[in-house]
C-alpha cells in the first residue's frame, strides 16, 4: 500500500529527528565521559585520611597490648608454665630454658612505642616497647626495664616474630631553662590575683569565677587543706597600662597540704588576660615559657 505525501513527509521528518537526537546523545556521552576521566586523572578522590589514621591506632593498640602481655609472661613463666607461652609465640622443641620459680616480680607494664616496620604480603610488620617495674623478689626495690618485642599482625590476628629483647631505657633527656625572668613581689596585684586563683582553685568548690577571665574552662578541684603561693614570676615586665586583651605568661610556685596535712609541692604556668582593667587567669599553659635562646642541656654528658 503506497503511502500519501502527507505521511512520506511526517517520516522522513521523524527519521531527522532521531539522527539528530542520537548525535547529541552521542556527544553527551563523550562530554560526561571525558569529564569523568578528566575528575579521574585530574581531581583524583582524596585518601580517607582520617579513617586510615584511626585503623593505624587501632592496630597499635592491639599490638602493644599483645606485647605486654607477653613480655609480663614470658618473664614469670616457670618450667611448669611453657604451655602458657604458646599463645603468643610457637615454642621451639629445644632450647628454652624456663626457671622452676617466676624469675621476677612484674608489675606496672606500660605500652611505649608502637612502630610499623613494614608488610609481607597480607601481613603487617610492627615493634612495640614494653616497659614493667621488675623485682628480683617481692620486698626488693624496683627497677624499670625496657623490652622490645617484634610483632606480626595477620587477619588482624597479633603473633609474635621472636621472643623480646631487654634495651636500654630511652635515656634522661635535657633540660631547658624557662622563660621567666621578672620576679613578682606579694605587694603586685599580679602576684595577688595568682594567690587567689590558686588558694581557690585547690581548696575550695566555688568564688573561682572573681580571678578567671569569663568563659574561660577551669573549675575549682578543691580537696587540698591549703595552698600557698611561695613565688611567682612573669615571662616580661607587667605593663602599667595594659591594653584590653593583653596577656601575661606567669610561674607560680606552690606549697600545698593534702587533707591529710602531707606537703605537696606544685608549679602552675598561668596565662593571664587583662579584663576591663583587672588581670584575670585565662588559662593553664600546657607547657611553660621557654626561652627562645634556650639550648639543650643534656642531663648525661657525652662521651669524650
Amino acid at each position: 500500500m503506497a503511502l500519501s505525501k502527507t505521511w512520506q513527509g511526517r517520516l522522513r521528518r521523524w527519521r531527522g529527528g532521531a539522527h539528530r537526537a542520537g548525535v547529541i546523545a552521542l556527544v553527551a556521552a563523550a562530554v560526561f565521559g571525558a569529564a569523568a576521566g578528566c575528575k579521574v586523572f585530574f581531581a583524583p578522590d582524596r585518601p580517607d585520611f582520617i579513617g586510615i589514621a584511626q585503623r593505624e591506632r587501632n592496630q597499635q593498640s592491639v599490638v602493644g597490648a599483645f606485647a605486654s602481655d607477653f613480655v609480663v609472661a614470658w618473664r614469670t613463666a616457670t618450667v611448669n608454665q611453657r604451655d602458657s607461652l604458646a599463645r603468643f609465640i610457637t615454642l621451639p622443641e629445644q632450647g628454652l630454658a624456663l626457671p622452676s620459680t617466676p624469675a621476677a616480680v612484674i608489675t606496672a607494664p606500660q605500652v611505649g612505642p608502637v612502630l610499623r616496620m613494614g608488610t609481607l604480603d597480607d601481613t603487617e610488620l610492627y615493634t612495640a616497647v614494653i616497659s614493667v617495674n621488675e623485682r628480683p623478689y617481692a620486698s626488693a626495690q624496683p627497677t624499670r626495664t625496657f623490652y622490645q618485642v617484634p610483632v606480626s599482625l595477620w587477619n588482624r590476628q597479633p603473633r609474635a616474630l621472636d621472643f623480646p629483647a631487654q634495651i636500654n631505657d630511652p635515656g634522661p633527656g635535657a633540660d631547658f631553662a624557662l622563660d621567666y625572668r621578672n620576679a613578682l613581689g606579694p605587694e603586685s596585684p599580679v602576684f595577688a590575683v595568682v594567690a587567689g586563683f590558686i588558694r581557690t582553685y585547690l581548696t575550695a568548690t566555688n568564688g573561682l569565677d572573681r580571678y578567671v577571665v569569663a568563659g574561660a574552662p577551669l573549675r575549682p578541684i578543691g580537696g587540698y587543706q591549703s595552698a600557698v603561693v611561695s613565688s611567682a614570676a612573669t615571662s616580661r615586665s607587667v605593663p602599667e597600662a595594659p591594653a584590653p586583651g593583653e596577656q601575661l605568661h606567669v610561674r607560680a610556685t606552690v606549697v600545698a597540704q593534702t587533707s591529710q596535712f602531707a606537703t605537696v609541692n606544685l608549679v602552675y604556668p598561668l596565662t593571664l588576660e587583662n579584663s576591663g582593667g583587672t588581670w584575670m587567669v585565662a588559662a593553664i599553659d600546657l607547657v611553660p615559657q621557654v626561652g627562645g635562646q634556650s639550648e639543650a642541656d643534656p642531663v648525661a654528658k657525652p662521651h669524650s
